[in-house]
């Protein structure tokens, strides 16, 4: 690939870029700053690697035009030199698929599986399953009955998506997960614990990429949805009837308890927990760790336990490391204070 084909790429992804160098610079893969060849493609977006990139032997380098280097033989500047790297590099490392099925996989007569997908081995496909076109099912996965999965679903080893379940077009799934268990759904009758039968669905969007050993509950009546073009990290809970908005990022061992409703473009970072029944207002930012306990109705940036507004949430952080002081200080003004109500009293 040359370096005028890469900017062709990036202008039908509607990228603004430039070429300042050799427009027929050839590169036949991607590789960090520091490792580049000749025929390496890298990029350049965080200041403190300068030094990296005066050094590189990258072929070519994305990179915003503010930091151009006279080091650099070929440059592509762009605005999000990350942003550009991840469109070129999946053209330069394609998923390529085997039409084939394994012997060992057993597919029900009344499952719909299009020549196009590649089944492997020890795959289970449940009755009136129909897959979509171009469907990479790995070893050992299990699709149970009625599910349906659109055109070009990835889905890694050991993998179960629970009957009557919907995966959109473009999604993936990694290893270990588990789409449309039974939610946690029970009834306390005077001390004995009475299970509710979950015979809701999950749904997932279209472009949706779900890690390593995640745990999507189905609805107990309605559904579970993760809606279009969300990202959801290794070891996410997901209960029952939750609905994750739009462009939402989740960070590692978050949980969400059932019949949460999370707005469009959330973040949630590592290990956040979030309560049930509450709502959150679209492009909420919630920091590692923080305890979500309540509806949260504005935009922005929320921390700790409970979660309030991290600027708050700061100033209170500040406060607490200086609280062993301010005691100190606070026990001296009242020992000086009972002294000089005493000298008065002797007066």
């Amino acid at each position: 690939m040359i370096a005028t084909e890469i900017l062709n790429l990036l202008k039908e992804k509607e990228i603004e870029a430039e070429i300042i160098g050799d427009a027929n610079c050839e590169i036949e893969q991607v590789s960090g700053l520091a490792e580049a060849e000749k025929k390496h493609l890298s990029f350049f977006n965080d200041p403190k690697r300068i030094q990296e990139l005066k050094k590189t032997s990258a072929g070519i380098v994305f990179l915003n035009k503010a930091f151009l280097e006279d080091s650099v033989s070929t440059a592509i500047c762009v605005q999000d030199p990350y942003v550009a790297y991840a469109i070129i590099a999946q053209h330069l490392n394609p998923v390529r698929l085997k039409a084939t099925i394994a012997n060992s996989a057993v597919i029900s007569d009344s499952a719909s599986v299009p020549a196009s997908c590649q089944i492997a081995e020890n795959v289970v496909i449940g009755e009136s399953v129909i897959l979509g076109e171009n469907c990479f099912i790995s070893a050992g996965s299990v699709i149970k009955e009625n599910c349906v999965l659109g055109k070009n679903v990835a889905v890694g080893s050991n993998v179960t998506i629970e009957k009557n379940c919907l995966i959109g077009d473009d999604s993936s799934i990694e290893a270990g997960t588990v789409i449309g268990g039974q939610g946690f759904g029970f009834a306390n009758n005077q001390g004995e614990w009475l299970r509710i039968p979950q015979i809701g669905r999950v749904i997932v969007g279209n472009n949706v990429w779900i890690g390593n050993n995640c745990a999507i509950d189905r609805g107990t009546i309605n559904d579970t949805i993760i809606e279009d073009n969300c990202i959801i990290d290794n070891l996410v809970h997901i209960a029952h009837n939750v609905q994750i908005g739009y462009g939402s990022a989740i960070a590692g061992q978050v949980g969400f308890a059932g019949s949460t409703q999370i707005g469009r473009y959330n973040i949630f970072a590592g290990q956040v927990g979030v309560t049930g029944h509450i709502e959150t207002a679209d492009n909420c930012l919630f920091g590692a760790k923080a305890g979500v306990t309540h509806s949260i109705k504005s935009s922005g940036s929320y921390s700790g336990f409970p979660a309030i507004e991290t600027a708050k949430w700061q100033k209170n952080t500040v406060r607490v490391k200086t609280l062993d002081k301010t005691s100190k200080k606070i026990k001296q003004l009242e020992k000086r204070i009972r002294e000089l109500e005493e000298n008065a009293d002797g007066h």
